[in-house]
């Protein structure tokens, strides 16, 4: 008997692959974070995705905004991107961390 690996990466009706390459794909989105303040990852079979939290009816997305980006722009961009993938799910966002910049 052969173990076939799964490829599913859906937790409670959400796909945590593309919302995770869509919130990533937002010019604001420097990278998608674990550890804290949100604790922010999904545990699949053999890997786990950083930055995404799926529990109860909440979507968490944990990001490290980029340098010149507001929180404003931010919020706009991922949930744009990401309301539509998220089966009726609420979407939150953690800046968990800023890319840094150059000092003046």
């Amino acid at each position: 008997m052969s173990v076939q690996a799964t490829t599913d990466a859906t937790v409670d009706g959400v796909d945590v692959d593309k919302i995770a390459a869509a919130a990533q794909d937002c010019p604001a989105v420097d990278a998608l974070v674990e550890g804290p303040p949100a604790m922010a990852a999904t545990y699949l079979p053999r890997r786990r995705v950083t930055g995404i939290r799926i529990e109860d009816d909440v979507v968490t997305i944990q990001v490290r905004l980029r340098w010149g980006s507001t929180v404003g722009q931010l919020a706009q961009q991922v949930w744009a991107a990401v309301r539509p993938l998220a089966g009726g799910h609420r979407v939150d966002i953690v800046v968990a961390d800023i890319t840094g910049g150059t000092e003046r």
